[in-house]
């Protein structure tokens, strides 16, 4: 099915706010109708890819394909695993939460869907039936040439994932008799043991939400469990690459418990180490935010943007994943960055914002404050229009720039 984007060129008819910001020309909404959109990815012939987590129908999770021009989308990829919980303390889709395209080979993360359920406030207890066997998993997708332009959808069944949990290689094929090949990587476990004296069989859910690729390796954030997994392509093993600890909260006292959970919510390569958001838990203080380096040679994290407020993802403006960061960090001259923040004050309801930073190092620019639950962005080289990815309306915002 198709889905037409809205050529909407006036930011004011939207509501939307533009700052002081010379550079920043048209906000528009660029497509509507998807599906809880989580993260958005630069894909060839003039498109973009997009993870969708789903609908309340479980195993609707989806990958689409937008066209970075007219806002059309269609769907590439269908019956991926998804399913509905309320570990957010209210009815949520989880499902396709990270995306990765290199060349024809595209990894899709999966978060925990329906495995594990709330058991009162701050508690969780596993379901025992969840709508798929394959939650909390990295599947490799082998898409054929021109992906992009297919006019039906590779469906996965509820066979198929159990297929790929024993361990096999799976072959979709659309009505037009095109192949794409589909393995999982790796499947991590949906929750680990966290006993309460009050409640020992309490557990704590596992979420995957972002994925990035490095020689033979993966590196997959977990969003619930504060760390970055590295996972290997030859046999699926996994560990622990880098954990973030918990901060104390400045508003401890007033609100919420001594410590602030890190909560990294995306990552990108850049040279030999990885740009992570840290969007931060309860009580979401603002400020505490921030985007961290993490070396991939020694697996040591480091401040690197800071002072944000709920950051949810950060784009290097240069795109080239294999420059060296090293001459930008000892001289303090480098390149420039947009930073995601999904509300400039969660627990107030306010809107998230898009900002850019000339450098790391210097003062931010707001381009927008006005977006609506923002969880990621990708960047045209071309144009340099950005295109973000907004979860609770299911539409993608279009920024257009000279």
């Amino acid at each position: 099915m198709r889905r037409r984007g809205l050529s909407i060129l006036a930011a004011a008819s939207l509501g939307v706010s533009l700052a002081a910001v010379c550079f920043a020309q048209t906000i528009s909404v660029h497509t509507v109708g998807l599906d809880h959109p989580n993260k958005i990815a630069l894909a060839p012939d003039n498109s973009l890819l997009v993870a969708e987590a789903g609908t309340m129908e479980p195993n609707s999770g989806r990958i689409s394909i937008i066209d970075r021009f007219s806002g059309d989308a269609h769907s590439l990829i269908e019956g991926l695993p998804s399913g509905v919980n309320d570990l957010g303390g209210a009815p949520d889709v989880d499902g396709p939460s990270g995306i990765k395209l290199r060349g024809n080979v595209l990894w899709v993360t999966v978060g925990v869907g329906d495995a594990v359920m709330s058991n009162g406030p701050g508690l969780e207890l596993p379901t025992g039936s969840p709508s798929s066997p394959i939650f909390n998993s990295i599947i490799q997708f082998t898409l054929p040439g021109g992906f992009t332009l297919l006019s039906s959808p590779f469906v996965m069944t509820l066979a198929d994932q159990m297929a790929l949990l024993n361990g096999n290689k799976v072959m979709l094929v659309n009505n037009e008799g095109v192949r794409a090949k589909a393995w999982m990587v790796a499947d991590l476990p949906d929750y680990r043991s966290e006993p309460r004296m009050d409640h020992p069989d309490n557990v704590r859910s596992g979420h995957l939400y972002g994925v990035e690729v490095f020689q033979k390796d993966l590196y997959v954030v977990n969003a619930a469990w504060n760390l970055i997994h590295k996972v290997s392509l030859r046999d699926g093993s996994y560990a622990t690459f880098v954990e973030f600890p918990n901060r104390p909260n400045p508003l401890f006292g007033t609100i919420g418990g001594p410590f602030v959970e890190a909560v990294p919510d995306n990552i990108h390569r850049w040279g030999n180490r990885l740009l992570v958001p840290l969007l931060t838990g309860f009580p979401f203080v603002p400020g505490l935010s921030e985007v961290q380096l993490v070396s991939l040679k020694r697996a040591e994290a480091q401040i690197f943007i800071p002072n944000l407020t709920s950051a949810i993802d950060v784009l290097k403006v240069n795109d080239d994943e294999d420059d060296d960061p090293e001459d930008s960090l000892f001289s303090g001259i480098g390149p420039s960055f947009f930073t995601l923040e999904f509300s400039t004050n969660q627990l107030g309801g306010a809107p998230g914002r898009l900002m850019y930073f000339p450098a790391a190092s210097m003062p931010p620019e707001v381009i927008t404050d006005e977006l609506i639950s923002p969880t990621s962005m990708a960047r045209d080289p071309k144009t340099g229009d950005v295109f973000v990815t907004n979860i609770f309306l299911g539409t993608i915002t279009k920024v257009e720039f000279p």
